[in-house]
């Protein structure tokens, strides 16, 4: 076990070991607001994980965002999918941190079947 977790032992040797160390089994505590960026071709972190991350703490009410560009690897490489996740994060770190309005995309999110068409980037002042 000396892969990325280097945990030092098999799953079947220490179960408890790898339940500490799971984010998922820890969402409770997460008290952050958080946004995730997680690419349906990442090569580095199976893409299930991260909606399990995502849906986890939407589920216990925690402010949560998953951000997903189709056909992307580990970080976005397509121009306009760079550019589109610069503005989210601005748009992220500009609400929590300089208190600006929350956009649209984070307050009604995007519906999957308008993604690319509805952007939802502009400032929700209602």
């Amino acid at each position: 076990e000396k892969t990325q977790s280097r945990l030092g032992a098999t799953l079947w040797e220490n179960p408890e070991l790898y339940i500490e160390n799971s984010p998922v089994f820890n969402l409770d505590k997460v008290n952050t607001p958080v946004l995730i960026l997680h690419n349906d071709e990442d090569g580095a972190v199976p893409w299930y994980q991260g909606i399990e991350y995502f849906v986890g703490l939407r589920r216990l009410g925690k402010p949560a965002w998953m951000l997903n560009y189709n056909g992307e690897p580990h970080w976005p490489v397509k121009w306009q999918n760079r550019l589109d996740f610069n503005i989210r994060m601005e748009q992220f770190f500009d609400h929590y941190l300089m208190d600006a309005p929350m956009p649209r995309w984070m307050k009604r999110g995007v519906p999957a079947l308008e993604k690319g068409i509805l952007q939802g980037m502009e400032l929700d002042t209602n």
